[in-house]
């Protein structure tokens, strides 16, 4: 009986090794940045976690006793404030698509702890986590899979996301050479500076940490190798030679960097532009709120994603996100070092334990200036990694009040957020337009227009509520109100439009246009308001070059098309006849 029971035991463990690795193996396909992946992906992990939960198979009641502490308090602070910032949104979705993301991040985490109490089960995972990371490197060297830009782009479809995982992967310490060979010659490939940069200075950190071998010792492991310890330098100078010479695009992109690349001073701007958006919205979370960036741009670009999780967090959860994450991570830090001031290098345990902090420490520093955990596939590894180093001896340490709330606590919080992210995300997965609620109002919108133009308007009030993003549904119902009679709100629509698409010669031109009209059926029965309408017709070539006059040499630098924005022959005539009227 108890020789059975230990087998079942050890067979759950394995399984649960096996499980984690086929969830991170599932994330990695698009890094789940889309939608519908991570919908998918939340609704799967969710449904395990509940049917696991049920079945008591893997006690989450007695596993998770301690780890309610700190970083669960972040977590499902920083879902609590995503979903907060479906109040105050830019786009609705992005709030309740952050949410799930944080909700994942959790179960990651919970995953993790669970088996942190069992290095088997620990190195199981690292090595499963490290055949996928092979399978991620090799697919993106297959002939028929796209590159972007020339640059290794794999599964994931963007180099830079593709490079933080094979550089946390990487990081890991694979025991075997030729593995070590291929994730490094892949990171190479990827093309990103940022993600080798980094890596070679968390690297370079590790072996300081772990002791850097002395020349006596190379000396020694050489002669007991002789000249077969110097086929992996070989290997490794032979393929960055090919990969140097015959693959130009990542050389050129290597090549460019400094400060003096557009690339970098493109992200500089977008970090100022993100915080310009957080001061307008108080420091308040914003659902979506990286999607506002067109109306305070400078000069034209468009990016969904500003390329740094700090921004990310700033206008997603607001002030109370970043300051919530900085407090985690000098808790975080502190008791790592505190760790590793009484550890002793020469440990097999300590040597994995900073093995996986250099991992969590190059994802985190990599999400600051580029692919960030928007790529969902980065956070679970993160969360992942973090849970499994955790340390049982120092999370068991309270009454046994204490001991049973957290048990309590944590089981149902599991219980609850399994539920609630399994039933809406299967929803969603159903019934997609529960997402895109939008296009259904501007559908009943239109169809009011004539009947009931207040409805109408108020149909359109609510889909721009949803996403703010809308130009389409801004110029419908800017048209309507100036054709209704309102006409200073049906202006300031009209200039909102302008905001969101401020270097668009053609908005300028249905802005202008739209105007134009309504000031001219105007013109007879309210020559007062047809006359302010007009000056606004004359006004909008001085907007145009108004533009160009507050970019500064770096923004002319990055936009070097800016001198042919100007006003076109069209607006210029129109402007000319508002004068004379």
């Amino acid at each position: 009986m108890i020789g059975s029971t230990l087998q079942k035991v050890s067979r759950a463990r394995s399984n649960k090794a096996r499980l984690l690795a086929l969830f991170l193996a599932l994330s990695v396909i698009e890094g789940l940045y889309f939608p519908k992946e991570l919908l998918l992906f939340g609704f799967t992990l969710s449904f395990y976690v509940l049917i696991s939960y049920s079945h008591r198979r893997f006690h989450f009641m007695t596993e998770t006793v301690s780890v309610f502490g700190i970083t669960d308090i972040l977590l499902w602070g920083m879902l609590f404030l995503s979903m907060l910032g479906i109040l105050h949104p830019i786009r609705v979705q992005d709030g309740l698509l952050e949410a799930l993301s944080w909700g994942i991040f959790w179960f990651a985490y919970r995953l993790g702890v669970q088996i942190s109490s069992n290095e088997t089960e620990k190195q199981h995972l690292v090595q499963y986590i490290q055949w996928l990371a092979i399978v991620v490197a090799l697919i993106g060297w297959l002939p028929y899979v796209i590159r972007v830009a020339g640059r290794l782009s794999s599964v994931f479809g963007y180099p830079n996301a593709t490079a933080a995982f094979l550089g946390a992967v990487l990081l890991l310490r694979p025991h075997s050479k030729l593995v070590q060979i291929i994730l490094g010659v892949s990171l190479l490939g990827t093309g990103s500076r940022a993600g080798v940069g980094l890596f070679l200075v968390v690297f370079t950190g590790q072996q300081i940490l772990l002791g850097i071998p002395s020349v006596y010792e190379w000396r020694q492991r050489f002669q007991k190798k002789g000249l077969k310890g110097l086929w992996p330098i070989l290997l490794v100078l032979a393929s960055t030679i090919f990969l140097l010479l015959y693959n130009r695009p990542v050389w050129d992109n290597f090549a460019s960097i400094g400060f003096s690349s557009s690339s970098w001073q493109e992200r500089l701007v977008y970090y100022k532009d993100g915080i310009t958006l957080a001061w307008n919205a108080g420091g308040l979370p914003q659902a979506g709120g990286w999607m506002a960036f067109p109306t305070v741009q400078r000069f034209p670009y468009w990016t969904a994603d500003p390329h740094s999780g700090f921004i990310h967090i700033l206008l997603n959860q607001g002030i109370l996100g970043v300051l919530s994450v900085g407090i985690w991570i000098i808790y975080s830090l502190a008791q790592a070092w505190k760790y590793w001031s009484k550890s002793r290098p020469e440990l097999e345990e300590t040597r994995s334990q900073v093995q996986a902090w250099g991992a969590l420490l190059f994802l985190g520093l990599h999400s600051l200036v580029d692919a960030d955990f928007s790529f969902a596939a980065l956070g679970f590894l993160f969360w992942l990694l973090f849970g499994m180093i955790q340390k049982r001896e120092e999370r068991i340490r309270h009454s046994i009040f204490v001991h049973k709330l957290a048990a309590n606590l944590s089981g149902k919080g599991m219980l609850v957020l399994s539920i609630t992210l399994c039933l809406g995300s299967g929803n969603v997965l159903l019934n997609p337009t529960l997402l895109e609620r939008e296009q259904s109002w501007n559908k009943q919108a239109n169809q009011w227009r004539e009947q009931d133009p207040v409805k109408s308007n108020v149909l359109w009030d609510r889909s721009l509520n949803w996403d703010q993003t809308q130009v389409g549904t801004r110029r419908d119902q800017a048209s309507h109100l100036l054709r209704r009679g309102n006409l200073e709100t049906g202006l300031k629509a009209v200039e909102e439009v302008i905001d969101w698409q401020p270097f668009d010669p053609e908005t300028y031109e249905w802005a202008q246009a739209i105007v134009w009209d309504t000031a001219e059926v105007q013109r007879h029965t309210y020559p007062e308001k047809a006359s302010m309408l007009y000056r606004w017709v004359e006004s909008v070539p001085q907007k145009i070059e108004d533009r160009v006059a507050l970019l500064t040499p770096t923004d002319r630098l990055l936009w070097r098309g800016y001198k042919d924005f100007q006003p076109s022959q069209h607006i210029q005539l129109l402007a000319e006849y508002a004068r004379q009227r």
